[in-house]
């Protein structure tokens, strides 16, 4: 570098556009994704869509396929792969101009049913962020465009549509147009009651972190904005009470829902610890094994006791998790959680309900109270953070109850006290995985609690099971029994789902297998009272089989019997004297064609042990 200046000038030149290209290309693919939710579909071709909406009764135009190909041809001229937009703009300005009017063109002529179906195919964000704001006063097409969709033609959107406007916003960033926050709010004050319900629950469905308390919190930062759009929440939440109250003919309809958000933690209550610091405690489990029924638990309590039976396909649903794990760099830390997440919807099971019911939303924590609690051990800050978290969460939310679960591991428990404190007429239920002993519990005062009537809607539990149970014996219940006989059939699937290596040893499994059952066991006794099926229990793999020999501490006996639920052998002894036994047995050997009897099985004497004393 220091004998030729150039070549450094060079190799710097050369790295940086290297960096800038690649940080462009990986924006461009952000922008290009698809998104998952209600009625959204990804992976699928123009003419498969328009067979289906055929199909549903619902024509559209056969010009939509030119439209969509007359903008993705237009797309493909402004957007040029190695050259920015910039440098692109300048030099080929009028062709650059020329293609973003045809592609405004495009979207001001289509019929309402051929607009939403262009909007839902189109690479949205990236037009939004392709098309710019040129100099000229008739140039300002990005703003044209934009002001088309989200003010002139808003009313002939659909939910999903206004959720996909909303996320090229996003995607766009709000900042890069002056008038892109007014847009924002300008959608959803367009929007009202259920379709508003609708529209907030998708948009934090996508399975990224471009949600509703983003956009609201983050991604606006006019605070007039923020309050108006936050009023217009509280007002059709009203209305929509105001229909509750009066038993209309929509209230009815309202009833098919739950109307209610499940909120959880992530570490010790969706997947185990493993013990592992400082995610949490739990070294019951091996680390990222799922908690047997807790995906069950989720689901039927976003089913309720109203409504359909089993969760709709392609149906967003109420999940969200509250994490204290930080917002990183280019949402590194929330990416990982929602691969986390898909990776368990696509869990398959005996049943087909073995995998998370629906695409979550996800709120993290920040550094500053994740530092605090690594560096001084306190959690309070956590506690503090998930409690800031659902306070905002309750105002894009205010038409909704609310259930928190989490574990008693570090802070989620103050922080459940927290949200009653403040907003006790939104908590339906607090259920808090028991990791460690009741007493060690952070924040936790069974008295104060007792005081305010919040020890009242709290469930301590080891077993999904039996925190479904408590949810369906509730009065008024949050699941149905039925409800509570699917979560003890996952949680039997969901046990058995874990992988040998899993386990770190016999006992664990053992253990596990045995604290899971006489959760089950108290499920059964409930669900016959009410006319439902028992479950049956798990089983215990069987190692000895009848007739075989086995040493015991009491000394060689013979296998009579195996009870696979309680893992009990019945075994007869030999009383004879040693000397008649050994005798015996060197006979036994001597007879090439009866292996079986030939030797005598060596196993853990802790295990035939326990069994003898039980048995007497």
């Amino acid at each position: 570098g220091d004998s030729c200046p150039k070549l450094r000038w060079f190799i710097l030149f050369i790295v940086g556009y290297a960096v800038h290209t690649w940080d462009r290309m990986m924006h461009r693919k952000e922008m290009s994704q698809q998104i998952v939710g209600l009625g959204l579909r990804r992976g699928a071709s123009a003419a498969q869509s328009l067979v289906r909406l055929n199909a549903m009764g619902k024509p559209v135009e056969m010009t939509v396929e030119d439209q969509l190909e007359r903008i993705t041809i237009c797309m493909a001229n402004i957007d040029q792969m190695f050259v920015p937009s910039t440098f692109n703009n300048f030099i080929n300005q009028k062709f650059i101009m020329r293609n973003e009017r045809e592609i405004i063109t495009v979207f001001e002529e289509a019929q309402p049913k051929a607009l939403n179906w262009l909007v839902s195919h189109v690479k949205l964000a990236l037009v939004f962020y392709k098309v710019k704001d040129h100099r000229s006063f008739r140039g300002q097409h990005r703003t044209e465009l934009i002001e088309l969709l989200a003010v002139d033609r808003v009313s002939v959107l659909t939910i999903v549509s206004r959720v996909i406007l909303l996320r090229a916003l996003q995607l766009m960033k709000l900042p890069a147009n002056p008038r892109a926050e007014h847009w924002v709010r300008n959608i959803i004050l367009s929007t009202h009651q259920d379709e508003l319900s609708d529209l907030k629950t998708i948009t934090d469905s996508k399975g990224e972190n471009h949600c509703m308390n983003k956009l609201i919190y983050e991604d606006i930062r006019s605070e007039t904005v923020r309050q108006d759009i936050l009023s217009h929440f509280r007002k059709e939440a009203a209305v929509q009470q105001a229909h509750m109250d009066m038993g209309t003919r929509r209230a009815r309809q309202m009833k098919q829902r739950a109307w209610r958000k499940i909120l959880s933690d992530v570490d010790d209550t969706l997947t185990s610890s493993g013990g592992s610091y400082p995610a949490g405690i739990d070294k019951r489990y091996a680390k990222k094994v799922v908690y047997p029924g807790v995906l069950g638990f989720y689901r039927e309590l976003d089913l309720g006791i109203n409504g359909p039976s089993e969760f709709p396909p392609n149906t967003a649903g109420n999940l969200v998790f509250l994490s204290a794990r930080p917002h990183l760099y280019k949402d590194m830390s929330e990416k990982h959680n929602f691969a986390k997440f898909e990776k368990l919807r696509g869990r398959k099971g005996p049943y087909g309900r073995a995998g998370l019911h629906t695409v979550p939303s996800l709120l993290a924590g920040d550094l500053t109270s994740g530092r605090e609690f690594v560096m001084t051990g306190d959690f309070g800050p956590l506690a503090r953070k998930k409690f800031d978290n659902f306070r905002q969460f309750v105002s894009i939310y205010p038409e909704y109850k609310h259930v928190f679960i989490c574990d008693n591991g570090q802070g989620d428990v103050r922080a459940g006290e927290l949200m009653f404190d403040q907003y006790p007429r939104h908590i339906d239920g607090l259920f808090v995985h028991v990791v460690q002993d009741v007493q060690k519990t952070y924040g936790f005062d069974a008295e104060r609690w007792r005081v305010k009537g919040l020890l009242e809607k709290t469930c301590f539990f080891t077993s999904y099971p039996d925190a479904a149970r408590h949810a369906a014996l509730q009065v008024p219940p949050l699941i149905r029994m039925k409800g509570l006989w699917r979560v003890c059939q996952d949680a039997v699937v969901d046990f058995e789902m874990i992988l040998p290596s899993q386990w770190t040893s016999p006992a664990q499994k053992r253990d596990r297998r045995s604290e899971l059952n006489q959760s089950l066991w108290r499920c059964n006794k409930t669900l016959v009272e009410y006319g439902e099926k028992a479950v049956p229990l798990i089983e215990s793999p069987r190692l000895w089989e009848d007739g075989q020999k086995v040493r015991t501490t009491f000394g060689i006996g013979t296998v009579m019997g195996f009870d696979p639920v309680f893992d009990l052998y019945d075994v007869e002894l030999d009383w004879r004297p040693l000397d008649e036994q050994v005798k015996d047995v060197e006979q036994d050997a001597a007879k090439k064609d009866d292996s079986r009897t030939s030797k005598v099985a060596e196993r853990n004497p802790t295990t035939l042990q326990t069994v003898e004393e039980e048995d007497e």
